[in-house]
């Protein structure tokens, strides 16, 4: 699949999918969405960013193919749904208003609106969630 970042959730929400493809906003210049984050008062993106332990370890085993030593990795973390919302409303309201600021600009509009529907569900359902990465 390639590099992609999704919303993962802490808890199934009935009928909701939080996998789509995040490929434009994980090629995006995050030094530049960091900044336009910063800029417009928000957390970035990558604040809410967090891995599964234990799901790391087994693919970092797989990939360097050994089993030999545990890893240290950090904790799991989990954040409030209306934490990435404020980012994610703010960051679409900023780049639809101001065209030509980041390449691919439309497709990470149209990630940005999948992320916030996703948030929009879990806030709802009182879940919370984190910023994945698939390899």
């Amino acid at each position: 699949m390639g590099l992609a970042w999704y919303i993962a959730a802490e808890n199934d929400v009935a009928g909701l999918e939080t996998f789509f493809n995040g490929k434009s906003i994980a090629h995006a210049d995050e030094a530049h969405l960091e900044h336009l984050c910063e800029t417009l008062g928000v957390r970035p993106l990558m604040d809410f960013f967090s891995v599964d332990p234990d799901e790391t370890e087994a693919q970092l085993h797989s990939y360097l193919d050994t089993d030999d030593e545990p890893l240290d990795t950090p904790e799991e973390e989990w954040f409030a749904a209306k934490d990435g919302l404020l980012t994610v409303r703010t960051l679409r309201e900023y780049l639809d208003s101001h065209p030509a600021q980041l390449d691919r600009q439309q497709e990470i509009l149209t990630e940005l609106a999948e992320y916030q529907r996703i948030l929009e569900s879990l806030d709802q359902n009182n879940t919370r969630w984190h910023l994945a990465i698939d390899l």
